[in-house]
C-alpha cells in the first residue's frame, strides 16, 4: 500500500469519518461538507478529525498516511487499550480512557479514545462512541472557540474530568439516600445498591487513573523543547482531575464503611434470630421429652390411674420448661 499525504477525499474514507472541523483565524470551527477534500497540515488554524476505528476504509487510510508518524500509526490500529502517551517532534499521540457516550445520555461502561495532537491538527478515533469528543463537538456547535489544537485536546481532557466529577456528585447523592436507610431503625438491605455503586467508582477510578498518567507523563516532560507547545496544558488540567480524583476516593470509602456497617447489622440481626431460635428450642426441649415418654404407651408409667393424670403432666411440663428458662437468664448473667 502506497504512503499518502495529508489530504484525502471525504468519500475515500466513507462513514469511517464521524466527523471533520477546520478551525479559522478566529478558533471557530466548521464542519467540512461530505464531497470535501480534508487537509491536516493545511487548516487555516487547525483541523480536526474524528475517526471510527472499526470501519475497514478508515483503518487503510490511517495505516498509509505518511503525514502520521509510523509509531502513532502503529497505536491507532492497535488492539491494546491500555492508557499510555508517545511523543516525537511536535507530535503527542495515545490512548487514555473515557466513558461511552449513548444515545442522549453518558453509559456506565469505559472506552479508549485514540489521539494524535500535532499543531496543525487533532486527529481522534474510538471504536464507541466517546463522551470527551462528544462534548467537544458540541462546544463547537455552541460557537466555542479555540486557540490551537492543544486547547481543542485540552478541553476533552477537562470535558472527562468533569464526567468524573458529576458521577461522584451522583454516587454521594445516592449514598446519603442510602446512609439513610442504614442507620435508620427500620433496617434496609442496601447491599445490592451498595455493590452497584462500588463498581461504579471501580470504573471511574480507572478513567481517572488514565487521564492522571497521561498528565504526569505531559508534566515531568514539560521541559523538553519537543514537548514546549503542550507545556501548560498538563498542570492546568491536572489540579482539576486530581481534585474530582479525591472526592471520588472519598465517596468510594463511604460506600465501603456503609457497606461494613450493613454488614454488621445483618450479622447482629442473625445473631439475634439465632439466639431466640436457641432460646425456643431449649426451653421446649425438656416439654418434649416429658411428653415423649408419658407417650411411650407401656405399663407402670406414673399417673397412668390417677384421675388428673393428664393435668399433672402439663403442670410437670411447664415446670421442666420454666426452670430451663430460668438457668439460661442465669448463665446470661453470670457470663
Amino acid at each position: 500500500m502506497t504512503a499518502q499525504t495529508a489530504h484525502f477525499d471525504a468519500p475515500d474514507v466513507g462513514p469511517g469519518v464521524i466527523w471533520a472541523y477546520e478551525f479559522d483565524g478566529h478558533g471557530r470551527g466548521r464542519p467540512f461538507g461530505n464531497d470535501g477534500r480534508i487537509d491536516l497540515t493545511h487548516g487555516q488554524r487547525f483541523v480536526w478529525v474524528h475517526l471510527m476505528l472499526a470501519n475497514v476504509r478508515s483503518q487503510e487510510w490511517v495505516a498509509s498516511n505518511d503525514v502520521i508518524l509510523p509509531e502513532a500509526r502503529e497505536l491507532l490500529l492497535s488492539p491494546d487499550t491500555h492508557p499510555r502517551l508517545e511523543w516525537g517532534g511536535d507530535a503527542l499521540w495515545g490512548t487514555l480512557f473515557d466513558i461511552r457516550r449513548e444515545y442522549q445520555a453518558v453509559g456506565d461502561d469505559p472506552t479508549d479514545l485514540r489521539f494524535v495532537l500535532t499543531p496543525q491538527f487533532l486527529l481522534t478515533a474510538r471504536r464507541h462512541p466517546a463522551f470527551a469528543a462528544d462534548s467537544a463537538k458540541r462546544q463547537i456547535e455552541a460557537g466555542a472557540t479555540f486557540e490551537s489544537s492543544a486547547d481543542l485536546f485540552e478541553r476533552m481532557l477537562v470535558a472527562t474530568a468533569d464526567s468524573v466529577g458529576e458521577a461522584a456528585h451522583r454516587i454521594a447523592a445516592q449514598l446519603d439516600v442510602i446512609e439513610d436507610h442504614v442507620l435508620s431503625e427500620a433496617f434496609s438491605d442496601e447491599s445490592g445498591k451498595l455493590l452497584k455503586l462500588r463498581r461504579e467508582v471501580s470504573r471511574q477510578n480507572r478513567i481517572v487513573h488514565s487521564a492522571q498518567s497521561l498528565l504526569e507523563q505531559l508534566e515531568q516532560r514539560r521541559g523538553e523543547d519537543a514537548l514546549e507547545v503542550y507545556r501548560d496544558l498538563a498542570a492546568r488540567v491536572r489540579q482539576r482531575v486530581a481534585s474530582f480524583h479525591a472526592d471520588l476516593h472519598l465517596q468510594g470509602e463511604r460506600a465501603r464503611l456503609l457497606q461494613e456497617e450493613m454488614s454488621a447489622q445483618m450479622a447482629s440481626a442473625t445473631n439475634r434470630n439465632l439466639f431466640v431460635l436457641t432460646m425456643v428450642t431449649t426451653i421446649l426441649l425438656p416439654p418434649a421429652f416429658i411428653t415423649g415418654f408419658f407417650g411411650i404407651n407401656t405399663k407402670g408409667l406414673p399417673f397412668a390411674e390417677s384421675d388428673f393424670g393428664a393435668l399433672s403432666v402439663a403442670v410437670l411440663c411447664l415446670m421442666s420448661a420454666a426452670l430451663v428458662y430460668l438457668m439460661i437468664r442465669r448463665y446470661r448473667m453470670l457470663s
